[in-house]
């Protein structure tokens, strides 16, 4: 009540419902923050994450449509969308989240991950390079990056990888601060946070 417009608030409370597998109330909040506080991406991805975890999958798809009709800026969302779409059509979607979010690191990161998938190591390289230049403090594209290296097997890249977020300090992204936040963590140099959120990835690269 008296922090209306507080996202994190609002995402927390979401959270435990969600946790406590209450998905009604958590839609119920959900729908009330997006009321009070208008085109949230995090708001947005919250609600998809509440109907994924209701297995509701045609929902899914109407929400993430709403999502980016309100919010076509969010790389965030457009990430999602890839991932959650079939296989045959993550082409033509990363083509559509490009031109509308021209410089976010998460659709780049998504983006690597297709030439991954083709086989075409030099150009994910790339995009991976491209997703930790334009947001070196986003630790979740690290952790990708890591990962897409070792798959490779090429020492000499993997420690490079290694070299540059320890020298970027990384703090933000999901999967990054659900493993630095934890509290048998808290004080762990960033190679031992890297290291361990790469060990939390998927290994299906597209799984949300």
């Amino acid at each position: 009540k008296k922090c209306p417009k507080s996202t994190p608030l609002w995402l927390c409370y979401a959270n435990l419902e969600i946790e406590a597998k209450e998905y009604s109330r958590a839609r119920s909040l959900l729908e009330t923050a997006r009321m009070k506080i208008q085109k949230d991406p995090e708001l947005w991805l919250a609600a998809i994450n509440v109907e994924e975890k209701a297995r509701n999958k045609k929902v899914v798809k109407q929400i993430i449509a709403k999502a980016l009709q309100e919010c076509p800026g969010a790389g965030i969302l457009w990430a999602h969308a890839i991932a959650t779409d079939p296989a045959p059509a993550r082409k033509s979607r990363s083509y559509d989240a490009l031109k509308r979010c021209s410089d976010d690191p998460h659709v780049f990161i998504s983006v690597a991950k297709l030439f991954w998938l083709d086989g075409k190591q030099r150009k994910a390289r790339n995009w991976f390079n491209r997703a930790i230049t334009v947001r070196p403090n986003l630790g979740d594209a690290w952790a990708w990056f890591y990962r897409f290296e070792k798959d490779q097997q090429r020492k000499s890249k993997i420690q490079r990888v290694l070299k540059k977020c320890i020298e970027a300090e990384p703090s933000h992204g999901a999967r990054w601060c659900a493993v630095s936040k934890k509290v048998e963590n808290e004080g762990s140099k960033t190679e031992a946070i890297l290291k361990l959120v790469e060990e939390t990835l998927p290994r299906d690269v597209f799984e949300v």
